[in-house]
């Protein structure tokens, strides 16, 4: 593939990105998506109060701040145009109605309303999602420089999940943190390949702002990339000075942000104690565990809404097998390339950052049922390029060019089918009875 046709793929995956991405953010009745109310109702508050509402008002009070700063610059902008544009408007709730294909709020011909400030937030996280993927894409250059398909067909994958496509257009923190990911994934990566010890340097602070001001979920990048600064400078016999001096920094960092934010510090432990060092009050059964695996797997590949609207189950075990297989031969293919490979350094730090996000996720879940595959989004980049690059080296030449395609072809039609088998019944017909 040369580069003008990579950039033609690139151009065609963007394009279908934002085309599929803004059709999730039309198609979804508003707050039909998880939590969508309460993030809005604190950017909304935000804007119009000029302070938080206090936890016992809004139940994601104990996230980080900065997309609700962020949202509520936007909601603000709008309010000087009319503040009807942003007004948080609630129809009735059905609060038990998740986990199953029904709609859960009572919007009607009658009462639903175009709310420009949360549409303005979807489409604003739809950037925050594109940005993202060309973070991932610059990291799979570094990865992958001589493979240009393994590097299309990761991305076109990791653009068109269906799952992904709908988070990233609706209210919430997940798609700046998402971006965070992201952004960690392609310094570490960049770290590596360059063996900058400045980089990791800078990195350092990086990894503990921007989980404690975007979004938790970023946590297991982060841990994962001090494993990966600890792990290179204590075999570089020369550089084992900056151990040292990465102690410091991070106790120094991590003492700024508790002098002058302590919440956000306090928050953050007790967010993450709870999740590490707690199980279910109803116990831990097997029962429970099937049900959690197939919740966290099913809202990775696609089951919109609250937990609601699902791809077919054939369509979840098809995406899943190939990613395992994928994954599994990629892993082989290290095995025995280890010692040729001029790359193995950063697939290692690939897999680091891909098993440290499972691995918290499968935790979380033994904790709260509210885990999901969506928390596997910061890493997203890094477990796309594992399934798709097993699969790459294995098959043969002709198959290997056309790996892009495939995925574009059967990830636009899960979309499509999950939009007029889906998204429309379930949400639209109240509208046409």
């Amino acid at each position: 593939m040369d580069a003008l046709t990579e950039r033609r793929w690139l151009a065609l995956i963007f394009s279908l990105y934002f085309f599929l991405a803004v059709g999730y953010s039309l198609l979804m009745p508003i707050w039909e998506a998880p939590d969508e109310p309460a993030h809005y109702h604190i950017v909304w508050y935000l804007a119009r109060k000029d302070r938080f509402p206090t936890l016992e008002h809004n139940y994601e009070m104990n996230q980080p701040k900065a997309f609700y700063y962020l949202g509520s610059w936007v909601v603000r902008g709008l309010d000087k145009i009319d503040t009807h544009l942003s007004d948080y408007v609630m129809p009735h709730e059905y609060k038990d109605n998740i986990r199953t294909p029904i709609r859960r709020f009572d919007w009607t011909s009658d009462n639903y309303r175009f709310l420009l400030g949360v549409y303005a937030l979807r489409w604003m996280n739809i950037l925050f999602g594109a940005g993202a993927l060309l973070l991932n894409w610059k990291a799979f250059q570094l990865i992958a420089p001589q493979k240009p398909t393994l590097r299309i067909a990761s991305l076109t994958l990791a653009a068109l999940i269906p799952q992904y496509l709908h988070i990233m257009s609706s209210v919430s923190n997940d798609a700046l943190g998402t971006l965070a990911g992201a952004l960690l994934f392609y310094l570490t990566v960049r770290m590596i390949s360059t063996r900058s010890n400045l980089l990791s340097f800078i990195l350092i602070p990086l990894a503990i702002i921007l989980p404690l001001t975007t979004k938790l979920t970023v946590l297991p990048v982060s841990a994962a990339l001090f494993m990966i600064i600890g792990w290179t400078w204590f075999y570089r016999m020369p550089q084992k000075r900056w151990l040292v001096y990465s102690g410091l920094a991070v106790l120094f960092f991590v003492g700024i942000i508790y002098f002058i934010f302590p919440e956000t510090i306090k928050t953050a432990l007790g967010e993450v104690t709870w999740r590490l060092f707690s199980l279910r009050k109803s116990g831990i059964t097997s029962d429970y565990l099937r049900l959690i695996t197939d919740q966290i797997i099913s809202t990775y590949w696609g089951k919109v809404g609250w937990i609601a609207v699902s791809l077919p189950a054939f369509v979840i075990i098809l995406l899943t097998s190939f990613g395992l297989i994928g994954i599994i031969m990629n892993a082989l293919h290290l095995i025995r390339t280890k010692s040729q490979d001029p790359q193995f350094h950063t697939w290692i730090a690939t897999w680091l950052i891909a098993l440290a996000t499972i691995a918290a996720v499968a935790r979380n879940g033994l904790t709260t049922g509210a885990t999901q595959g969506r928390f596997l989004f910061p890493a997203i980049g890094a477990l796309s390029i594992l399934m798709v690059s097993g699969w790459h080296d294995t098959l043969p030449q002709r198959l290997q060019d056309r790996l892009p395609l495939i995925i574009v072809i059967f990830m636009l039609a899960c979309n499509i089918g999950l939009w007029l088998f889906g998204v429309v019944p379930v949400y639209y017909q109240p509208f046409l009875d």
